[in-house]
């Protein structure tokens, strides 16, 4: 005789409960984690680099990597304050836990707001997929702006339901301010902010035509809002023109972004994904009644947000320059997952109801077994980097020798610890040499000089970090250069001066 499970009301809060208690564990796991100690992605670097400089230094350097200002702001604040308490600006914890709390806050937004609106099973779903799903433990924890992306353009969202119920003016005070942080966040967070004031447009427009003037309100408010950082971001396209390390789309990479909001980097799991979204929102259709209703608006606005992202850098990836990237469709995925979560609650018919979540619970259970088996290559991958460099800076004869700008701009922040030596540029991401020299301890040398640095302090061990997509160094014939780390375009290297060759030559 079969289990008949039912999905009443106790049974959906029960298992909305489990979702959010499993969800909360995660929360606590990214506290405590072993990678809260280890550079987990080589842009961290940067981002450890940059906390150095004052404010307008770090808002210079943000603008000339093609990055809005506002998680540096935010990280150079935190970092002030944890200072205050004695902890030292190198602290990697600290510098996580400000990547670890929009997690927190969305975990509250979930309680008292989701849930009272959409009951536990819509919130404990909601939040086990933003800890399992995708990417998003890795850019809940990593020390760069996806989460705080993801925080902004939730706010956005959520609080769009309140225009559609209500239309006071204060709810669109609340989606714009959201919005504006979020562009000033992540360009593709501001591209999701767009198709989300697009869906906007065309509500009030077809269907409200009463709410003219607060979107008047919002859209001029916005663009004012934005309008400091608008010249920066003409200058940063024109850059972007030029020359931009995204690879052109294809195909293969088109359909793993669709799918991108359950799975990454793998197209057989972007398919399932795909025909998974498309299964769950064809079975709601099958219970429709209603031609239109706002619960129906609000969740199609979900689905806009993350189509029309994807939609609109692909156009602008045809026609312009390829801008398009998986891991920037982070903010727009958490959307994506808060209307599935609420999607599927509002299923009534219960054979449907059991279909589609059991197409979720794949969907969670493979995200689940991609983040243990990532986190396990991405501890493994960390100390491998946290191993070399600890032997680096812990010789007293160790030099670290910095090649190109980007490796000068994201390594710098050792010179403190180690002997450094930079190839000298006219400029690096905007700072000349002087002005580098007012922050960091380190000497300049040029490329044609590194060979007969290594040939005559043989006394000294030099250790080389290139990027490799710039291409290898000059070196003369005499040096040896042996690899001790290859990872995410850049390459640390160990250079020796060979041996003389013996002649063995037999008279």
């Amino acid at each position: 005789m079969g289990i008949n499970f039912e999905f009443d009301r106790k049974n959906k809060d029960i298992i909305g409960k489990f979702f959010f208690t499993a969800s909360f564990i995660i929360l606590i796991y990214m506290l405590i984690t072993p990678l809260d100690h280890l550079i987990l992605h080589v842009d961290e670097y940067f981002t450890l680099t940059l906390i150095n400089f004052d404010v307008g230094e770090m808002i210079s350097l943000t603008a000339a990597d093609v990055h809005p200002p506002l998680y540096y702001l935010i990280l150079k604040f935190a970092m002030t304050v944890f200072g205050f308490f004695g902890i030292s600006p190198h602290s990697i914890y600290a510098v996580r836990i400000v990547s670890i709390i929009p997690y927190a806050i969305i975990m509250l937004i979930s309680y008292f707001k989701i849930r009272k609106e959409y009951g536990w099973l819509t919130t404990g779903l909601f939040m086990f997929s933003l800890g399992v799903m995708s990417q998003f433990f890795f850019y809940f924890l990593i020390a760069r702006m996806y989460s705080w992306a993801i925080l902004f353009m939730l706010i956005a969202f959520i609080y769009t339901k309140e225009i559609y119920t209500k239309g006071d003016l204060k709810y669109w005070v609340i989606v714009t301010i959201a919005s504006v942080l979020a562009a000033y966040t992540h360009y593709f967070a501001a591209i999701s902010a767009a198709c989300l004031f697009l869906i906007l447009i065309w509500y009030v427009i077809f269907k409200n035509r009463s709410q003219i003037r607060n979107l008047c309100i919002s859209i001029v408010a916005g663009v004012l809002l934005y309008a400091y950082w608008i010249l920066t971001l003409f200058a940063q396209l024109n850059a972007i023109h030029q020359g931009f390390w995204v690879p052109r789309i294809t195909i293969q990479s088109l359909i793993e972004d669709f799918g991108y909001y359950a799975y990454c980097n793998n197209i057989f799991f972007a398919c399932i994904a795909i025909l998974i979204l498309l299964a769950i929102i064809y079975m709601y259709k099958k219970q429709l009644t209603d031609k239109y209703n706002v619960d129906n608006l609000y969740l199609l606005t979900g689905l806009g947000v993350y189509v029309g992202t994807i939609v609109f850098a692909l156009v602008v990836s045809l026609t312009y320059k390829s801008i398009l990237l998986a891991r920037y469709l982070i903010p727009a995925s958490a959307v994506l997952w808060l209307s599935i979560s609420i999607l599927t609650n509002k299923i009534e018919d219960k054979k449907i109801m059991k279909y589609t979540f059991a197409l979720i619970c794949l969907l969670l259970i493979v995200g689940t077994g991609y983040m243990i088996s990532s986190n396990i290559t991405m501890y493994n991958e960390g100390m491998a980097k946290e191993n070399l460099f600890n032997e680096i800076t812990q010789d007293e004869n160790a030099s670290l020798i910095l090649a190109r700008p980007n490796g000068e701009i994201y390594f710098l922040d050792y010179s403190d610890r180690v002997d450094t030596y930079c190839i000298k540029y006219t400029y690096v991401f905007n700072k000349t040499s002087k002005q580098l020299h007012q922050t960091f301890n380190f000497k300049d040398i040029q490329e044609n000089d590194i060979s007969n640095l290594v040939i005559n302090n043989t006394n000294r061990h030099f250790y080389l970090v290139n990027i490799m997509t710039w291409g290898d160094l000059n070196l003369s014939p005499q040096i040896n250069k042996t690899t001790l780390l290859s990872d995410q375009g850049i390459e640390i290297s160990k250079l020796t001066v060979k041996e003389p060759e013996v002649n063995n030559t037999e008279n």
